[in-house]
């Protein structure tokens, strides 16, 4: 299987260099997607597989008219020895009953019945698997699921970016110019093929996030801090800080790309992970100490906390008003919410929810993710 795999992709990469060869503009993200065509079982119906490839590849008219001949002249022949193979394959089954056929990347291959259904028994208990790893609170994790866990969640919050980038280089295009979409097709005899864009003027996304290390939250902490590490990729500006007792400015411990030594870091310069929680105190230190910086019109803030205050709820209170008035958006992530018939009836929490845009949960991976959206409109 791996050598069929290696070739298709050759292959595959062959005909990119063919177009490219041929002035069409083909980078990195056209060879992804065109696999990405690929992978989903498309190469079998050869229509499908051209029309798809034809979308990825073509920007302009010239490109559109010259694809069909460029895609005929270069895969007729592949797809006429697919056909002759599985002529042969047609046959083989009807003296082979107890096999089944499997498609990989457009390639024909006989698996014993038994296999088959072992594997796809298999496929749904991974599903299954996963869907509960999902949806299981931080908190009630045990040792044998830490590590698929931290798995999943790395693989989750790596398709989660990707999303992030695309968005953000979808929303840097700006809205189409009509008058210099026109003015350029008048040079083409009127077609209008290639879309002029306004140019966005470029602001800067800006997030803060501000955890909660006490004893009591620790768990959810690191699960966000790996949320954050992701993150800090995709935002142009993003500062980390961490509080329980004191507050401490964490951002330049992630400029490290290995995660590893981040993590090591931390341990050694977060002298009040797990200890008690004064989130006033710690949130007024942030804004005497940081405010004028990281606080502005363009900045949503993000505290994780479950709102267990042990020092004065008014200074808590005050706080909070204050940088709610200072940032565009204010974000309250409580694990506790998670909790079935969880009511936010804590001093800390009945204090600061008149002040806040979004009150969430994030007690496991599915409440992370959905902190997408919200992310987004920064």
């Amino acid at each position: 299987m791996q050598a069929v795999e290696k070739t298709f992709k050759e292959r595959l990469i062959d005909f990119t260099m063919y177009c490219r060869e041929r002035q069409f503009v083909l980078g990195p993200q056209e060879t992804r997607d065109a696999f990405e065509v690929a992978g989903r079982g498309w190469v079998l119906d050869r229509k499908l597989f051209q029309y798809s490839l034809k979308a990825i590849y073509c920007k302009r008219k010239e490109h559109f008219d010259r694809f069909d001949e460029m895609f005929d002249r270069f895969w007729s022949r592949y797809y006429e020895e697919k056909l002759e193979q599985r002529k042969k394959q047609i046959k083989q089954l009807k003296k082979e009953k107890e096999t089944a056929t499997v498609i990989f990347l457009g390639t024909e291959f006989k698996v014993p019945k038994k296999e088959v259904k072992e594997q796809e028994a298999k496929e749904t208990v991974g599903a299954n698997e996963s869907i509960r790893l999902r949806l299981t609170d931080f908190s009630k994790v045990n040792v044998a699921d830490k590590e698929k866990l931290e798995e999943l969640a790395e693989e989750l919050f790596h398709q989660m970016s990707m999303r992030f980038k695309r968005r953000l280089e979808n929303a840097n295009k700006g809205t189409i110019d009509i008058r210099n979409t026109i003015r350029h097709g008048i040079s083409k005899g009127g077609m209008l093929l290639d879309l002029s864009y306004k140019r966005k003027r470029k602001e800067k996304r800006k997030v803060v996030f501000i955890l909660d290390v006490s004893g009591s939250m620790d768990t959810y902490s690191y699960y966000l801090l790996r949320y954050v590490m992701v993150l800090k990729k995709y935002f142009k500006s993003l500062e980390f800080f961490t509080f329980s007792t004191t507050l401490t400015h964490v951002t330049p411990m992630l400029r490290q790309n290995n995660e590893q030594e981040v993590l090591k870091q931390i341990g050694k310069n977060v002298n009040s992970w797990s200890s008690g929680t004064k989130i006033g105190e710690s949130l007024t230190e942030f804004l005497s100490e940081y405010g004028s910086k990281f606080l502005s019109q363009k900045h949503i803030v993000v505290i994780l906390s479950d709102g267990l205050e042990t020092g004065n709820v008014t200074v808590l209170r005050e706080a909070v008003r204050t940088i709610r008035r200072k940032c565009k958006t204010l974000v309250w992530l409580n694990p506790l919410k998670g909790m079935e018939g969880y009511q936010p009836i804590q001093k800390g929490m009945v204090n600061v929810m008149p002040h806040l845009d979004a009150f969430e949960s994030a007690h496991n991976l599915d409440s992370l993710l959905k902190l997408e959206k919200l992310l987004m409109d920064v």
